[in-house]
């Protein structure tokens, strides 16, 4: 299997084929001569995202960082709410935990609707359309009077919130060209990831001060106050630029394509794929195990934080969420490796191979993760007692910050290498299922799990699992060219 041509990416959870940028639209007649297909003006051509300046291109990029790391802050700024959500509610911890839980499961269904919605009325309107829903589904939740009533607004804002996730990544391929820029992905790993890490640390003082309900309210208050520089941010998808530039000018378009096969297009990328490569391509299935599952770490230790912590050392809210600060350093120390390890090992195969090296050349940063994750897991199982002191276990939290987002921004750029555009689409699509669903699951076991094995022999499950999976790059690595050549999807040609 060919490895993505230079300068071709794909949108994360979206349709789009990056060649857009490059390539054209197929023409049609109209009174006998072919109607101008929709491109850009030449390579240097100003509407082109790639060519604004630097401060409009960042522009783009961080308001739709700042709306995923919302969305993702959204989901664990609730969790050391949990205990009075239990106590008021009068139900179950586990029931408690439904609002994250069923929030993660909206996160992992919106991008199915904001696939279409993007391709055809482009970013900023998805945007501006479902940021407004996505805070009166939280409104809902922090006015509820029951469980029930949380809960669903929960998954709802979930839905509504999700397509900031997936879409961002669309804007960042619109102004950026990922083989040569590392640093616009290392913005949507922090986005993703430090949204999560520093819930628990501003939703610790709001619960313990305010009260539960102050954990959906700052929320609102976020989400409002970025609607003002979203309102700003101009439009980056290049079909819709081009669009409205040929109305302006009184052009006519190309044909629409037929409405029935463009809905195909969309169910075959979005779900039907990505769930068969899930079960039958041993790429997609490994990457997205792997990566998942340090994904799912993560929420899990949104319980097993506060059990530690505050069960040994006797922490208050406050002072537990202050422990995930280790953890989100690890983000920022992962990122800064992957840009290093970018520019001394890709941009050089770059040149090397003429624009299209070896898609293994990506395992490098995901090869320094298999080592780091297993090692931040494990030194947390066996420090994090009384008899120790806890900058032990909060410490802990940085290796395994480090390889979390090494694991991931490889899964992603891995992906990207291996399969063509569309095809990639749907693979990563796959690997955002398995994420979220596992992210769903993991804190509803885990209090119970700490509860039955301790907080040594818990975490340390999670470290033998991480120990397990950490061949996975390596052997990508060394036969990574004959795996990609068994691949189905070696014929596909987009």
């Amino acid at each position: 299997m060919a490895s993505v041509d230079s300068g071709r990416t794909v949108e994360m959870h979206s349709m789009e084929s990056p060649s857009e940028h490059s390539g054209s639209l197929p023409s049609s007649r109209h009174e006998g001569q072919k109607v101008k297909a929709l491109d850009w003006e030449g390579p240097n051509d100003p509407a082109n995202p790639w060519n604004w300046p630097a401060s409009k291109r960042w522009y783009g990029t961080v308001v739709p960082g700042s709306l995923c790391f919302l969305v993702t802050f959204a989901s664990s700024v609730y969790v050391p709410g949990v205990y009075e959500v239990a106590a008021k509610f009068d139900v179950s911890i586990t029931v408690a935990l439904l609002g994250i839980s069923m929030y993660v499961v909206g996160l992992g269904l919106g991008p199915m609707f904001s696939a279409p919605l993007s391709e055809v009325f482009g970013r900023k309107m998805v945007y501006f359309v479902n940021l407004p829903i996505f805070l009166l589904f939280t409104m809902g939740a922090g006015l509820a009077q029951n469980i029930q009533t949380l809960v669903i607004c929960r998954m709802f804002s979930g839905i509504f919130g999700g397509p900031a996730v997936a879409v961002s990544a669309g804007s960042f391929v619109d102004v950026w060209d990922l083989k040569s820029s590392g640093s616009a992905v290392s913005v949507q790993a922090i986005a993703s990831f430090m949204g999560p890490a520093l819930g628990p640390i501003v939703g610790g003082y709001l619960a313990e001060n305010e009260g539960w309900r102050w954990t959906l309210w700052i929320i609102i208050i976020l989400g409002g106050a970025l609607l003002v520089p979203l309102s700003f941010m101009e439009e980056s998808y290049k079909p819709v630029i081009l669009k409205r530039r040929a109305l302006a000018r009184g052009e006519e378009l190309p044909p629409k394509p037929d409405p029935k096969e463009a809905l195909k297009l969309i169910f075959t990328i979005t779900l039907a794929r990505p769930i068969m490569m899930l079960l039958k391509e041993p790429i997609v299935q490994a990457v997205a195990l792997y990566s998942a599952f340090a994904f799912a770490v993560l929420f899990g230790f949104f319980e097993a934080y506060p059990v530690a912590f505050q069960k040994e050392y006797g922490f208050a809210l406050g002072e537990t969420g202050l422990c995930f600060l280790g953890i989100a350093g690890g983000l920022i120390i992962g990122c800064i490796i992957y840009l290093i390890q970018d520019r001394l090992c890709y941009v050089p195969a770059l040149k090397k191979h003429n624009g299209s090296p070896p898609a293994e050349v990506r395992l490098v940063s995901a090869m320094i993760g298999s080592f780091l994750m297993p090692i931040g897991l494990f030194w947390f199982a066996w420090t994090a007692r009384k008899d120790i002191h806890w900058i032990s276990p909060v410490l802990a939290g940085v290796p395994f910050g480090s390889g979390l987002v090494l694991i991931f921004l490889t899964a992603i750029m891995y992906i990207l290498e291996v399969y063509p555009p569309l095809v990639a689409a749907s693979a990563i699509a796959a690997l955002g299922l398995l994420r979220y669903l596992l992210a769903m699951a993991f804190p509803l076991f885990t209090v119970r799990m700490y509860d039955s094995l301790g907080i040594a022999w818990g975490t340390s499950l999670f470290g033998f699992i991480a120990l397990a999976m950490a061949p996975i790059p390596w052997a990508f690595q060394r036969w990574g060219p004959q795996i990609r050549a068994m691949s189905r999807y070696n014929a596909i040609v987009e």
